[in-house]
């Protein structure tokens, strides 16, 4: 008698558990393609950097590509710094990941204007908006790095003598690479000239012309 019992619960226990194995067996199916077709997305959508640039063909996707970075460069130099510190404090989770993510986005941003260069050279100003034709000199300036910032000074010496950057812009970058390098502003206040005072950075940087 018991054995007649028995053998509809035993049955009825098989069957649950196919249908689990299978319901299991569904859900990984479905996260495997999932995958599959989160991997072929990314790989349409984001490029290799060299591809990008290699696929920069006219002067419209070039200054298109430029302002992009741009962009980027001030959106994250918004002034948001300044509120989590106020509200937060200097020391705290919320402006260490600020500056967390700000780094990520120069370091990225220099990545690309570092393919840019040596693809294109540096950008005329003359076929570019003002943003775009900013791009590179910006996203240069902002490095902290001396050895780096002095490996774009042919670049950015360039740009100066064809009229791409003007006087402001460069002696900008030679007088923070300056500071970072020996802990002050160069030459202090009062009257000058600026083509004497960029000279006399490049020397005294030892960058050779």
């Amino acid at each position: 008698m018991m054995a007649v019992i028995m053998a509809p619960l035993l049955k009825t226990k098989t069957l649950v558990n196919m249908l689990k194995i299978i319901y299991i067996k569904s859900i990984l199916l479905c996260l495997a393609l999932c995958s599959l077709g989160c991997k072929d997305q990314a790989s349409e959508n984001f490029l290799p950097i060299k591809e990008e640039i290699a696929a920069l063909k006219t002067i419209d996707q070039k200054n298109d590509y430029l302002e992009k970075i741009y962009q980027a460069d001030q959106d994250i130099r918004d002034g948001r710094d300044s509120e989590l510190v106020l509200k937060y404090g200097l020391d705290s989770p919320e402006v260490r990941s600020f500056y967390s993510k700000m780094e990520s986005i120069d370091a990225l941003n220099l990545e690309k204007i570092e393919y840019y260069l040596k693809e294109f050279g540096y950008p005329s100003s003359d076929s570019l908006t003002r943003e775009a034709a900013m791009a590179p000199w910006i996203v240069i300036h902002h490095l902290t790095d001396v050895h780096k910032r002095k490996g774009f000074f042919s670049d950015l010496f360039q740009a100066y003598n064809n009229g791409n950057i003007n006087l402001d812009q460069f002696e900008l970058y030679l007088g923070r690479t300056y500071k970072l390098e020996f802990g002050t502003y160069p030459f202090g206040e009062g009257a000058y000239d600026p083509t004497e005072k960029i000279n006399r950075l490049i020397k005294e940087l030892g960058l050779k012309k």
